[in-house]
């Protein structure tokens, strides 16, 4: 059975020419450079992905991101809406998040500071939360912003070990200026 069939040299440069201009669309369809979700638009540093939401989430959680130049760096999304929902509410949650992720404690490095985004203000701050495996404790660097966009306030979680503070801080920082 012939799926395609070629006769003339001019088909075939053809077809060659439009199978190497749609891989190359789909190459560079793959590599998000923005996350898009109805109420927020981010831009992506270099090598940051769109990840998935893991099943069990909580139902603010419109997206992950992940980083594939900074070891063991993601970033959680949680977008907050309705009337009640204030800077300072969106905070208690973000630090309740951190809470459940560290049972082992926390602690603030990194007292907060204004963020002027594209489409918001906001706050973020620096932590340092404690995993214990094992017997062994280990140490991994939490930025948190809340940040209020047009359409939602956003609560923006990092995480990455204690080794990567500055490569997460300028990504996590680009990420959240971008919002709109």
């Amino acid at each position: 059975m012939k799926l395609f069939s070629c006769n003339q040299p001019n088909q075939v440069i053809f077809v060659i020419f439009m199978m190497l201009l749609s891989s190359n669309l789909y190459a560079s369809d793959t590599s998000a450079k923005q996350f898009k979700h109805r109420y927020l638009t981010l831009d992506l540093p270099a090598g940051w992905k769109v990840g998935q939401v893991p099943k069990g989430s909580a139902k603010e959680t419109i997206g992950v991101l992940k980083s594939g130049t900074i070891a063991g760096a993601s970033i959680t999304l949680d977008c907050y809406r309705g009337a009640f929902h204030t800077h300072a509410s969106t905070r208690i949650r973000a630090l309740g998040t951190i809470s459940a992720a560290y049972p082992a404690g926390q602690k603030q490095l990194k007292e907060p500071y204004r963020v002027n985004a594209r489409g918001g203000k906001g706050n973020a701050e620096l932590w340092r939360g404690y995993v214990k495996v094992g017997d062994l404790m280990i140490s991994l660097i939490t930025p948190m912003a809340e940040l209020k966009t047009k359409h939602c306030w956003l609560a923006m979680i990092g995480f990455a070990p204690e080794s990567k503070t500055a490569a997460l801080q300028k990504d996590f920082d680009a990420i959240l200026k971008s919002a709109r």
